[in-house]
């Protein structure tokens, strides 16, 4: 990971933020950027530079072509290149499915579909010309065959897409880009109630009986990033929640 240049999308906080600080111990030249937790954002490349790494800031919102454009041209601009890119900007919005609009669905497919095909397009271009890459993808559980989520359609909807979308996109851009994803479970973030009797069930649901720290997705996405065999795959990382 040596002075590799990753961008890193969504890592104001969460999974994203644990990435990027992992990446950036590894060695990694990290590009951290979100749509609004801006002061997080900065928060997290002042942690890395504290750290002896390296690292910039974008703001930009990636379901628009001008916002992955302005972070392209940032990065291009302070490092020269794209190595590694993480997909994992994202959001989840629960809606009753006969309550939901069309732009309830445009909404979820925009921040958790399309701002990572566009990302890809962006990235791949320049390691195309380089003929060498990693794109990685942050799925769920949720778009998992009987990962559902009633209440949240569209979201689950949206990353069963980013499932297909990763093996489709490996296949396209092989033999020199890899691209995979991790397919993350209950994950210890502020998105949960954890004393909702919803969220226990949830977490009993699994075969560990505890949560998944981010840290642990980071690791997982580390290996992928590293990992020169392995293309086209899903890491599901759910502490057993998928087999129990």
């Amino acid at each position: 990971m040596k002075d590799k240049v990753a961008i890193i999308t969504g890592s104001a906080a969460n999974i994203g933020r644990a990435t990027a600080l992992l990446f950036a111990k590894e060695g990694a030249k990290i590009v951290v950027t979100t749509k609004n937790n801006i002061k997080a954002g900065e928060e997290v490349v002042k942690t890395i530079k504290e750290q002896g790494g390296e690292a910039i800031f974008v703001q930009a919102d990636l379901s628009t072509q001008k916002g992955v454009d302005i972070l392209f041209k940032s990065t291009l601009d302070a490092y020269g290149t794209v190595d590694i890119l993480v997909n994992n900007a994202g959001v989840t919005k629960g809606k009753d499915f006969l309550a939901s609009t069309l732009e309830d669905w445009k909404s979820q497919f925009e921040d958790n579909f399309f701002s990572m095909v566009l990302c890809s397009q962006a990235a791949a271009r320049i390691m195309l010309e380089k003929k060498a890459g990693v794109i990685l993808n942050t799925t769920s559980i949720r778009g998992l065959e009987h990962g559902g989520r009633p209440t949240a359609m569209a979201y689950c909807t949206a990353k069963a897409a980013a499932i297909s979308f990763t093996k489709n996109l490996a296949k396209e851009l092989a033999p020199h880009i890899r691209v995979n994803a991790v397919a993350p479970g209950f994950t210890l973030t502020p998105n949960y109630d954890q004393d909702s009797p919803m969220v226990k069930g949830f977490i009993e649901g699994t075969l560990t009986k505890k949560w998944i720290r981010p840290e642990e997705i980071a690791q997982a996405f580390l290996y992928l990033a590293q990992a020169e065999s392995v293309t086209g795959e899903n890491l599901v990382v759910d502490a057993g929640y998928t087999t129990s």
